[in-house]
């Protein structure tokens, strides 16, 4: 029989199966899994006579010759291939009792304890639960006692009134169209092979692609010390650091601070309404000598790098922006939580609570959505969630401010307000100056734009506008709303932005003082409202300056 060559042998594979019978399948896919399952038994008795029979030496680096998910070292010779960028993809897709869900069996004893022990999720995952081991006992029981509740919560699936399910390949503007709706709405959005994956492994290389280098200075995250103190969480090392440590079954840990350039496809750019707030109110409002915050540029966009078995407790992210995060390599599983009462910001608040401290989820929705690599996912502000990361993986992500799901920057801003401290992982400084231009850009909108907003959104943008120190995060470190206001505060956008509100607000016929009122009064904290007749209002602002 010629030999097929790499590149063909899906095709072949799919061509070979449409012949035959259910049971015949079955039983050719039975088989090839337990020739995978001897590989990996066979690659173990190998392992010590490729190495010296001595693993501690170097970076422990022991690839097992079957499994997509042991970490390799990275080399210019570990590049993407087709059949390796779609490996783990294909792997989330694959039946519930396909082998190829056994995410643990190359984790134990290489970069977990072989004490740990093992849970299946819902989709037919099969992970290691997070463990270190310290004294005969594990020191992050309570991280994994989460992980447990978390794999017992349902998959999502299309049809979810939780998560919205879309494809790349659907035409642009329906996607474009159902992405904005569905965050308008409350919903979380994932588009399946949205991007290119990276490789099987993390390499350097690959890390070079977006200006990370072995050598660059980060803090990292560390399960143990966070096991100890919650808000301490901290180690200073470099990339390099994580990297070595990814196959030592002796820590934990994950980077969440690197920033990166990479943001939404091409094919989404113009979902970011901040981002094109601040490109079209240059001429209405120079930056010459303003103080521009740091992060409307740089903050906006990171790169998250984990070892192993890392569990993210229950939060929302900060300062109400809409978040958006692709797989490039390994698998994450993100459970999205929605309040089972919809319409009270206090009870919501109350039960966020219990969900964040105590993990009580009894007053939460869940549904959990598996991220391969090329997949992407977009939640709207006020959205709680909580992932687990079961292998090595490096994500892609980023921040921005939709329109549309303004009311719901004002619910979540307003969360922050109240228990920033617990309920966030971050915060930002930046908003206010986003949404003053945001505003200011209002009358240079075409009018069939302007005709597609809502009264929510817009009551929500003319309320933060106009009261920005009551937004402030809890524990944020901005001094931008001290008695001393820097030149942030003093920003271009700030004048021009607030006389639109006001104008606004009085074509409407609403005082500054209602306009919470009649912003909350609606049946549902996720309510967009009707379209708002804004009729001329805005003619004055938009002659040329």
């Amino acid at each position: 029989m010629p030999r097929i060559l790499p590149e063909k042998k899906k095709e072949y594979n799919q061509r070979y199966e449409a012949k035959l019978s259910p049971e015949a399948k079955k039983r050719r896919r039975d088989a090839q899994a337990a020739s995978r399952r001897r590989l990996r038994q066979t690659s173990k008795q190998v392992e010590p006579q490729l190495t010296g029979g001595n693993s501690s030496e170097g970076h422990g680096f022991l690839p097992e010759i079957s499994s997509s998910h042991q970490f390799t070292p990275g080399s210019s010779n570990n590049s993407t291939s087709p059949n390796d960028s779609m490996r783990v993809l294909e792997q989330s897709m694959a039946p519930l009792d396909d082998a190829r869900h056994d995410l643990a069996s190359c984790m134990l004893g290489t970069q977990v304890p072989r004490e740990a022990e093992t849970v299946k999720w819902a989709d037919g995952h099969i992970t290691v639960l997070p463990t270190l081991i310290r004294n005969g006992r594990n020191v992050l029981v309570n991280d994994e006692q989460l992980v447990r509740k978390m794999a017992a919560l349902p998959a999502s699936k299309p049809g979810s009134t939780l998560v919205t399910h879309l494809n790349s390949a659907m035409p642009e503007d329906v996607l474009l169209s159902e992405i904005r709706n569905s965050l308008r709405d409350g919903k979380a959005v994932v588009v399946r092979a949205a991007a290119k994956p990276g490789p099987p492994n993390i390499t350097f290389d690959f890390l070079k692609r977006y200006g990370i280098y072995s050598t660059t200075v980060v803090d990292m995250h560390d399960m143990e010390l966070r096991a100890k103190e919650s808000h301490c969480p901290h180690v200073e090392g470099t990339v390099n650091d994580l990297i070595s440590g990814i196959n030592n079954p002796d820590e934990i840990r994950c980077i969440l601070d690197c920033n990166v350039y990479e943001g939404l496809p091409p094919d989404l750019a113009s979902l970011d309404d901040g981002q094109t707030a601040w490109n079209r109110t240059t001429k209405d409002c120079p930056l010459l000598n303003k103080f521009v915050h740091p992060d409307n540029f740089c903050g906006l966009r990171f790169c998250l790098i984990h070892q192993g078995a890392v569990v993210t407790p229950p939060h929302h992210d900060s300062e109400g922006q809409n978040t958006f995060v692709t797989g490039k390599i390994g698998l994450k599983m993100w459970v999205l939580l929605r309040h089972v009462n919809g319409d009270n910001l206090e009870e919501l608040a109350r039960d966020a609570i219990s969900l964040c401290g105590d993990h009580d989820m009894t007053k939460f929705e869940a549904e959990t959505v598996t991220i391969a690599p090329g997949d992407m996912l977009i939640q709207p502000p006020s959205m709680f969630h909580m992932v687990y990361t079961p292998i090595p993986s490096l994500t892609l992500g980023g921040h921005f401010f939709l329109w549309d799901a303004l009311h719901e920057t004002l619910v979540s801003r307003a969360l922050d307000r109240l228990n920033g401290m617990l309920f966030t992982n971050q915060d930002h400084e930046h908003t206010d100056e986003t949404l003053w231009r945001m505003a200011a850009m209002l009358p240079r909108l075409p009018q069939e734009e302007i005709a597609k907003l809502r009264t929510r959104p817009l009551l929500a943008l003319c309320i933060m506008v106009l009261s920005p120190s009551q937004y402030v995060a809890q524990g944020s470190a901005s001094k931008s709303h001290q008695k001393k206001q820097p030149k942030a505060i003093q920003s271009s956008s700030r004048s021009r932005a607030q006389a639109i509100i006001q104008t606004i607000i009085s074509h409407l016929g609403i005082l500054k003082k209602d306009l919470y009122k009649v912003f909350i009064d609606f049946l549902s904290l996720v309510d967009a409202g009707d379209v708002v007749d804004l009729g001329d209002c805005l003619a004055e602002f938009s002659h040329s300056s």
